[in-house]
């Protein structure tokens, strides 16, 4: 063979060395991997290392001790959706298989199949003479009928809130009802939620996903944990001097005991849905209801929920009404959005009405502060309201992502509005006003340097977002 150029040389040399490095570091960590017992003093098991006493031997002894318990197929089934759920292989399941005397990985997938499918009767039919010792139903078969009656009713039900705990219960219910045996605070449940999702599954019902799952983001943000911080410091020293609830199963009212006492108000809102849906339900395929594919009409309530004995919504009396009106007969005068009567708490159907934009919220505690001007109850004390900083209040219309690096790029808005430390209103147009650039596109490039943060002409586009992203004007 012709010799190798001094480049592809040098590459299998790479190449080789890679290959070497990775096998020992490999062979290093599975040296390096032990399994720590926690051992009592008179207690003379040997410690072991799994990875130079395990064989292949002792998981076919462990198996068979566990089949004779439950089955061979049922542990084999249970094997296999294991294996393969952490991407073993096919053909390597069936070799392990063999090994420790378990059922062929044919049959394994062929029941696995017949367990996903829903088929239950078939799956634990082992057509071996049927079982020796009675079941709960066996004994009870009228609650058996009962809750699978039940059981049906609640997954034909519209709501998908049923789960297995409740049939729990349900079943609990009935036993106790059935047997006039009083059940005592500390008993569990007669029969567990484990054995409770069997019976489904064995009636015929599935654990199916939903559809339109509704979605949750992380509030674990570096910033958002120190504003926490900060938030909550404000009040932990001040406890005393709030109205707060005892705990137990019998709360009372604490009554603050240091300095002015102080009520607290807070504010938030809450959209609802008609046709909210849960992640996943149980179904009868005889017995589905109709799938809601829409989220439904929706309603969204803004409240102030007050903490003190005069709560938890606040709502001025006739009288104190009357003598809000006097001062401020615009209370009575028709708005945006429907206010409980004598009250600040609001409401609007969302798609039809307006919107709980930042101006709306701000008219909702205007209303609030002239009402709370008469509440008798809150006179000689503090007020400290807790707001809900929801984005869609004060969102900007415009992102960076939406502007170009370059002149003449993509640009959303005419012009940047912010407000500056001293909290004047400042502004900056995105477009040349004169020039040779007249009527064009500044780019990010351009408003940084109009923002005084010298930017380098080799800074990608990525690197200027990063940038600007602390000017007040990009932030929301």
């Amino acid at each position: 063979m012709p010799k190798l150029n001094k480049r592809r040389s040098l590459g299998r040399t790479y190449i080789r060395k890679r290959w070497y490095d990775q096998r020992v570091l490999s062979e290093n960590e599975s040296l390096s991997e032990e399994e720590e017992i926690t051992q009592d003093e008179d207690d003379d098991v040997e410690f072991i290392r799994l990875v130079d006493k395990m064989k292949i031997d002792d998981i076919g002894d462990l198996f068979e001790l566990i089949k004779d318990k439950i089955g061979l197929k049922f542990i084999t089934v249970l094997l296999y959706m294991t294996l393969r759920h952490f991407g073993i292989s096919w053909v390597k399941c069936d070799d392990f298989f063999k090994e420790i005397g378990a059922l062929r990985a044919t049959t394994a997938n062929k029941w696995a199949n017949t367990f996903l499918s829903g088929s239950f009767d078939k799956f634990i039919n082992e057509g071996r003479g049927g079982k020796h010792i009675p079941s709960f139903y066996d004994v009870f078969p009228d609650i058996e009928l009962l809750a699978k009656n039940y059981s049906v009713q609640r997954c034909a039900a519209k709501a998908a809130d049923f789960d297995a705990f409740e049939l729990a219960k349900f079943i609990d219910e009935q036993f106790y009802m059935l047997t006039s045996i009083k059940k005592d605070s500390n008993d569990s449940l007669i029969r567990s939620v484990k054995s409770c999702r069997l019976d489904l599954r064995r009636w015929g019902a599935r654990f199916e996903s939903n559809s339109q799952r509704p979605y949750f983001e992380g509030h674990e943000r570096q910033d958002v944990v120190q504003h926490r911080t900060t938030f909550l410091q404000h009040f932990l020293p001040r406890k005393d001097s709030y109205y707060l609830i005892s705990e137990g199963a019998q709360p009372k009212w604490q009554i603050p005991t240091v300095g002015t006492p102080t009520i607290l108000i807070f504010h938030d809102e809450s959209t609802f849905r008609s046709g909210e849906v849960s992640a996943k339900r149980w179904l009868y395929d005889d017995q589905a209801p109709f799938y809601s594919k829409g989220r439904g009409r929706s309603n969204m309530v803004s409240d102030f929920l007050i903490m003190h004995q005069s709560g938890p919504f606040s709502q001025l009396s006739l009288s104190e009404y009357d003598k809000a009106l006097e001062k401020y007969p615009e209370l009575d005068e028709e708005q945006d959005i429907d206010c409980i009567e004598r009250s600040a708490s609001a409401s609007m159907h969302v798609g039809s009405d307006a919107y709980f934009d930042n101006a709306t919220i701000l008219t909702q505690f205007e209303r609030l502060f002239k009402l709370l001007e008469f509440k008798e109850c809150f006179n000689n004390h503090k007020i400290e309201i807790i707001v809900d900083n929801a984005r869609t209040h004060s969102a900007r219309t415009y992102n960076l992502s939406d502007f170009g690096k370059r002149i003449s790029t993509r640009c959303p808005v005419d012009r940047l509005q912010w407000v500056d430390d001293k909290g004047a209103a400042q502004s900056l147009s995105c477009y040349f006003q004169q020039g040779s650039n007249r009527g064009k596109s500044k780019g990010l490039f351009e408003i940084a340097v109009e923002f005084n943060y010298n930017p380098s002409p080799k800074l990608k586009l990525s690197e200027l977002r990063q940038l600007l992203a602390h000017h007040p004007a990009f932030q929301n």
